[in-house]
């Protein structure tokens, strides 16, 4: 597991009108084997933040460090994970959970037992050597997680991934995250503009405003969720809870007024039931 942290990164893109400013300075602490979730209005800069802690893109100023070391460029350390499933289609899905290793030397015998554990983990058993356009696109979408874990990142970075799936399919993988999480803690940035998503899943939700990007709040949802006992009840159950209710309609004010900046120094407050 590794801590992630953006310090006063900005992010100004040049245009032929002049410069388009994406983020404001930020600043944001993810301490080793947290869950956390970005949730903003479109175009704050969310995927920014993830694709620069991916190495896929960088701060005009400031820096993002992961571990102990500035991110500069992409490494073995994360792993990411996107909306669109990006499997190779000539691949099965052993394959496909497979590729990573390949491509850093492992043999196929020695991947072998990973490649079973990891379909055990995501329930694929049976569907070792389909193709991706059998399967589902939840099935897919294990797939590419899958893809992902068996790499072992130290941090995980998600771009909602689950976007593209219908609701049902949605329920069912945000259900199967936290199982697979669970089993093996890891750092997990996750992209989603879900607010019930970001609350179900993630230990805090940032909340960014834009534009340009800023962070408006952190709520903190760990403490609710191990009192309440949410990872061990069915989403549906959660989703009815009095906690649940009251932290997403305090995320969905903050989304609402989200055109008014606050400085970042001083808005992080943790939010309870009697808050």
């Amino acid at each position: 597991m590794s801590e992630v942290r953006f310090e006063n990164v900005t992010r100004r893109f040049d245009t032929k009108n002049g410069h388009y400013e994406s983020l404001q300075p930020i600043t944001l602490r993810i301490p080793e084997g947290d869950f956390v979730a970005i949730v903003g209005p479109s175009g704050c800069g969310k995927t920014t933040l993830l694709r620069m802690a991916a190495g896929l893109d960088f701060p005009t100023t400031g820096g993002v460090i992961v571990g102990n070391k500035e991110v500069s460029g992409p490494g073995a350390d994360r792993a990411v994970v996107f909306q669109q499933f990006a499997l190779l289609p000539w691949k099965t899905v052993n394959e496909n959970i497979a590729f990573g290793l390949k491509c850093r030397g492992v043999s196929a015998a020695k991947s072998a037992d990973q490649v079973a554990h990891y379909v055990s983990l995501m329930r694929l058993s049976g569907h070792e050597q389909s193709y991706p356009h059998q399967l589902s696109g939840g099935m897919q979408q294990r797939v590419a997680i899958a893809r992902s874990l068996i790499l072992d990142p130290q941090l995980l970075l998600m771009d909602e991934p689950f976007g593209a799936l219908d609701a049902q399919t949605r329920i069912e993988m945000q259900e199967e995250l936290i199982r697979v999480t669970a089993e093996r803690r890891r750092t997990v940035l996750f992209i989603t503009h879900s607010v019930e998503e970001a609350v179900y899943l993630a230990d805090r939700v940032v909340v960014m405003a834009g534009r340009p990007g800023r962070i408006r709040e952190v709520i903190e949802v760990q403490s609710v969720r191990k009192d309440e006992g949410w990872d061990v009840k069915p989403v549906e159950d959660v989703m009815e809870l009095e906690s649940f209710v009251h932290l997403r309609t305090q995320v969905w004010r903050l989304l609402r007024d989200s055109g008014a900046a606050q400085p970042q120094a001083d808005n992080r407050r943790k939010l309870s039931i009697a808050s």
